[in-house]
């Protein structure tokens, strides 16, 4: 199949590459055609054959959604299965008018697919290895797609003083390169796992994978390691979910972890911006890698803080949390105390003002009283005095009746 290599060898990611030629080998078999034979059909008739296969798939397509099977399809699938078959027409210059097809494809409906809970994800840690640990932690704290594990190095991972981490994703793409956050809980595990791949004697580098592949203690494929695939990780998430006693009939084995993550910060009133930043969908507006200087970084840190505490599944890693606030208010205790005792010793002088003021006031009222008793008795001296000088005259003028008729006051100033 000729027309089918070229065209395989355009697309970088291996799942995208697997899905698709499932599409198109599906698309030949219902036609009994070969992918070399079909590119050189004559256009209309390529179209005919698209409608043709679309009603098809309506036909015998579940008309619900539920847990997929092997050889069944849901009703919202056949775009996907169709975009297969797109792309390989349009690699081969073969232009349908797909605008006007899409009308034949089926309303989508419904799911009731949901985001795990803190419990159920609870449960699954309780029956994970290290490894497994580090994966959910990853992805409920970050909100990484699934596919995306396989690309991560510790080079990509750093960690900042406030003891979170942050965490480039897609690194090695200009276009989906971005930057999320990772929990202090996510960081430990991750320390652990490393620290357990170290005492099986394999050599850590900065271009280690995060999460390799298992392997023997001492065994060949120790400094071999293998990163893991979309597949593996699917089939080990729906083997904790059966262990964990929890059915999945409602849940995404690993995309729904994703959704927790989204969930979450939705719930935690995270701006909607940055929720989005953070989930790697709007890659554009997020072109700075991690600046502790930068504005945009540190409001990122700010937003991502406000749902810390509900993407954290251990409590131990709360307690911690709030313990280092804790040891951060005691730092501000000699500040305090010595704040207290400036306070202290302004009361102190505010009492001896007071007491001088009482003073003072007692003293004046004292003086003052002192200088209305003198005030009185020169008063009362004085009248004293004219009593003494009106009984003298009146004395005189017994004695000689003709001073009466003197004026008083002429008769006062001779007498005096």
């Amino acid at each position: 199949m000729d027309a089918c290599v070229l065209w395989l060898e355009s697309f970088k990611s291996q799942s995208t590459k697997k899905s698709y030629k499932i599409h198109l080998l599906m698309f030949c078999k219902y036609y009994n055609i070969d992918p070399d034979s079909l590119v050189r059909l004559k256009v209309d008739q390529i179209k005919n054959m698209v409608v043709e296969y679309i009603v098809h798939l309506k036909k015998v397509a579940k008309k619900y959604v539920s847990k997929a099977k092997r050889g069944e399809i849901c009703v919202n699938s056949i775009k996907t299965y169709m975009m297969g078959i797109q792309s390989f027409l349009e690699f081969h210059e073969i232009a349908l008018p797909w605008k006007r097809i899409s009308k034949f494809y089926p309303a989508d409906i419904s799911n009731n697919l949901r985001a795990y809970t803190k419990e159920e994800i609870t449960k699954i840690l309780s029956v994970a290895d290290l490894r497994d640990r580090c994966i959910i932690l990853l992805m409920i704290s970050t909100g990484i797609r699934v596919g995306a594990i396989k690309s991560l190095r510790i080079k990509h991972l750093k960690k900042l003083k406030e003891e979170i981490g942050i965490l480039t994703v897609y690194a090695e793409s200009k276009d989906d390169k971005y930057n999320t956050l990772i929990t202090p809980e996510c960081i430990a595990a991750i320390e652990a796992y490393l620290q357990y791949r170290k005492k099986q004697c394999e050599k850590i580098t900065d271009d280690s994978y995060i999460i390799r592949d298992k392997f023997a203690t001492f065994s060949k494929r120790t400094n071999r390691s293998k990163p893991l695939s979309e597949n593996t990780i699917n089939k080990q998430m729906k083997h904790l979910l059966r262990k964990a006693g929890l059915s999945y009939e409602e849940l995404q084995p690993d995309h729904g972890l994703r959704r927790f993550f989204n969930t979450t910060l939705m719930n935690s009133d995270v701006t909607y911006s940055f929720k989005e930043l953070m989930m790697g969908h709007s890659v554009k507006l997020d072109d700075v890698y991690y600046d502790k200087d930068n504005e945009k970084s540190q409001q990122k840190i700010l937003e991502y803080m406000k749902a810390i505490d509900a993407l954290t599944i251990n409590d131990e890693y709360r307690l911690r949390k709030q313990i280092v606030e804790f040891e951060e208010k005691l730092k501000d205790v000699p500040r305090i105390e010595q704040l207290e005792s400036h306070l202290a010793n302004k009361i102190l002088e505010q009492e001896a003002i007071k007491k001088e003021l009482e003073k003072l006031r007692i003293d004046k009222e004292k003086e003052t009283q002192t200088i209305q008793q003198k005030h009185e008795q020169d008063i009362e001296a004085m009248r004293e005095e004219m009593n003494q000088r009106f009984i003298h005259i009146m004395s005189v003028i017994q004695q000689n009746p003709k001073l009466a008729q003197i004026k008083p006051k002429v008769l006062t100033d001779k007498l005096l």
